[in-house]
């Protein structure tokens, strides 16, 4: 059973099972129990904090499973751990003191690049205090923060189905787009369903051990050909009058083609897509006259993740959820650590409430967190001096040094303190956020068929895993029913309780949004800087006029 206290109020926060939870005010000693869900049961409290309910009162992961995502065991067939990796920075701060204390508003500060957090960290101090100042890449040192002050941006387009359709036209027929991991389709005929909006298509490894993708729907009567992902086809035969094409796409066979003269030149090939790999991945784009993948992930991001190998990751995990929301309005959540003092309270009992996150943008990626000091905590009066941020930074370094040595060896030596240390959260346009360094984490976010109120949602973790050594197969992806706790895939570790906290938030934005007058939102100048970044780059390939600032 949880009980924690409330990190800014001290109210004590405890499980008593059934979905209930005490909340003690530490002032009056008085108290209250509520539904996990924010319904007041009894006693003279009456207000709580709803997330703070859902963490300590929700659905929990099963025992030994509460633990942090990024240094969980890659393996663990049966409880055996194959690799020696193990730990959890999650039951080392368990047994630290947790840290409560008032709210104070962060006034920030002007720096050289703009006004920033009061608790704002110049990372060239750390990386100039790297001790393997050799190693650190230079694209870390690179600052490049969205230009401009705080966006306006209509609603309509989270909700109107005109501009659903002209995404797809727009963006999902013409950008790479994630499709799957190049493991997911390691032998000839192995081949997986892609679907996005009412599109689909076919990504198969051929005969030439190259990648294809095919549309997939037969060319004779429009049915789709395969439903499923699957393993080792030696063609595509339709399953309702029996046309066939080969995995390279050609036309194999029309049954009765006798009665269908002169149909066979048009029907020839299936409509494909463009196809690129990168880092294990396979991308696929519609648009035959796409710029090569490389040029549109851009030379900033290929090399900020070159020395991370995620070729060599292997998919721990793939959880999908239908949303009710926008497949915009979930992405969002996932790109500004702004929401952290109320959406996730329970990350402030270590110290920090992650107002100090850098942010950058480059092309059509975005990059946050990359380096930085998690203890600080602007919005409640907690400070760290150059020589505690620098004790903190090394100490988390060899933290995750040591776990890694278990699963990666003594390649582990090859990574500077601000490598050891990176876990950030990144997007590329428009859809998949491949997470840096250490955090395993790949979202990605679909819209869910042709409706605007509902999207899918895909989290994967890729574990790091061994140079040279065989992998393991990856993960199959594990469907959650409609509304089901994400909890529910204890492979997610701690991460399945921080998304059912955001998942608490999404329908609520999508229903106010839709009622909303005047009917606009606003994102920040910096802390959602990302969020602005996505929508400039989102006007210019719907072709639709600039927001206001």
């Amino acid at each position: 059973m949880r009980r924690e206290p409330h990190p800014i109020t001290g109210g004590m926060y405890e499980d008593l099972g059934d979905g209930r939870v005490r909340v003690e005010d530490p002032r009056t000693g008085g108290y209250g129990i509520f539904t996990w869900n924010g319904s007041w049961l009894e006693g003279d409290v009456t207000h709580a904090d709803l997330h703070m309910l859902v963490y300590i009162g929700g659905q929990d992961l099963p025992k030994g499973k509460d633990r942090y995502w990024a240094m969980t065991p890659p393996i663990e067939p049966d409880g055996e751990v194959l690799v020696k990796g193990g730990g959890s920075m999650l039951a080392a701060g368990q047994e630290m003191p947790r840290v409560v204390a008032m709210y104070k508003a962060d006034p920030g500060k002007e720096t050289a690049h703009g006004v920033r957090s009061a608790g704002h960290v110049d990372l060239n101090f750390l990386l100039d205090n790297d001790r393997k100042p050799e190693l650190v890449p230079d694209v870390y040192r690179l600052e490049s923060p969205m230009p401009g002050g705080p966006l306006k941006v209509d609603i309509a387009r989270f909700f109107e189905q005109r501009y659903h359709d002209l995404e797809v036209e727009r963006i999902w027929k013409r950008s790479w787009q994630l499709a799957c991991r190049e493991d997911d389709i390691p032998n000839v005929g192995d081949y997986m369903v892609y679907r996005i909006a009412h599109l689909s298509y076919l990504v198969v490894r051929t005969p030439d051990n190259g990648i294809q993708a095919h549309q997939n729907v037969c060319l004779h009567r429009g049915r789709t050909l395969r439903e499923e992902d699957g393993k080792c086809a030696a063609e595509f035969r339709c399953p309702y009058h029996g046309w066939s094409w080969r995995l390279d796409g050609s036309l194999k066979e029309i049954t009765c083609e006798w009665d269908f003269p002169g149909v066979r030149e048009d029907t020839a090939r299936l409509p494909g897509a463009k196809v690129a790999t990168w880092a294990g991945s396979v991308f696929i784009n519609p648009d035959p006259v796409a710029e090569p993948l490389e040029d549109f992930l851009g030379p900033v991001m290929m090399e900020h993740y070159r020395k991370f190998k995620l070729e060599n990751r292997y998919k721990q995990a793939h959880v999908r959820r239908v949303m009710h929301a926008n497949w915009k309005i979930v992405m969002e959540a996932f790109m500004e650590s702004y929401h952290v003092i109320a959406t996730h309270p329970q990350m402030m009992l270590s110290g920090g409430d992650s107002s100090n996150i850098r942010y950058d943008v480059f092309g059509n990626w975005g990059r946050a967190g990359h380096l930085g000091i998690t203890s600080i905590s602007p919005q409640r009066d907690i400070w760290k001096t150059e020589e505690e941020q620098l004790a903190e930074h090394r100490y988390v370094a060899d933290l995750n040094a040591e776990f890694l040595r278990g699963v990666i060896g003594d390649e582990v030596d090859q990574y500077s303190d601000a490598e050891l240390n990176d876990g950030s959260f990144n997007n590329l346009f428009p859809n998949c956020h491949p997470w840096g360094g250490w955090a395993r984490i790949v979202f990605r976010f679909l819209p869910n068929g042709s409706n605007p109120n509902e999207s899918v949602m895909d989290v994967m973790l890729l574990a790091p895993w061994p140079e040279g050594k065989p992998k393991p197969a990856p993960a199959k992806m594990k469907l959650l029913a409609v509304d089901e706790p994400w909890t529910t895939a204890p492979e997610l570790g701690s991460l399945a309780k921080i998304i059912d906290q955001d998942c608490l938030n999404l329908p609520y934005v999508q229903e106010g949004l839709r009622a909303k007058q005047p009917p606009y939102i606003w994102y920040s100048a910096y802390q959602e800087s990302k969020i602005r970044h996505f929508h400039t780059l989102y006007d210019e390939w719907m072709k639709l006029p600039a927001q206001s600032e």
